[in-house]
């Protein structure tokens, strides 16, 4: 009878730890085949020969198919998808950020050529990124304010790039 008793409580054992063992269920590739497409549409935008040149409709498609997604993951594999998405989303918005800015700053005339002046809205980016500043002191006044490189946008859209086969390798292996 003990024995019994024993064999009865392994087996409960067995099923409580083997029904907490299932795997989680992979990725739907599927769900995410329209954020994977505008991403590589979105790269491939960046790296033509006009990379500030992103037309609104590819960052308006990304953020509102990331939207449009987020509750209904199937599983934790597609929730850290969905937030890479919007990493990604972020990352694309920052540097268009700083494109506008390199582009109307151009004409200031105390910007020395090869510079992005820095206004307050560009610290974070500058922070984020860890961009290399310049300090400059205008003469007339004697305020001191910052510069960055004309090409700090390279390290903006490389880290997009990284981000993007991030997601290909999470959406492709699990």
């Amino acid at each position: 009878m003990r024995q019994n008793g024993i064999v009865i409580l392994l087996f409960s054992a067995i099923i409580l730890i083997g029904s907490g063992c299932v795997p989680e269920s992979g990725i739907d590739k599927k769900k995410f085949s329209e954020l994977d497409r505008t991403a590589r549409d979105l790269r491939t935008s960046i790296t033509s020969d006009k990379p500030c040149e992103v037309p609104d409709t590819l960052l308006q498609r990304l953020a509102s198919g990331t939207a449009a997604l987020k509750g209904k993951a199937a599983s934790k594999a597609e929730t850290d998808v969905i937030e890479a998405y919007s990493r990604l989303l972020t990352t694309y918005k920052d540097g268009l950020l700083l494109c506008k800015y390199r582009n109307q700053l151009y004409q200031l005339q105390f910007v020395p050529r090869g510079r992005i002046y820095v206004f307050q809205e560009l610290d974070p980016l500058v922070d984020k990124y860890d961009l290399p500043t310049e300090g400059h002191v205008y003469k007339p006044t004697g305020v001191h304010w910052r510069s960055i490189a004309w090409d700090s946008i390279n390290v903006i859209w490389e880290s997009a790039a990284i981000q993007t086969k991030n997601i290909e390798n999470m959406v492709n292996y699990n």
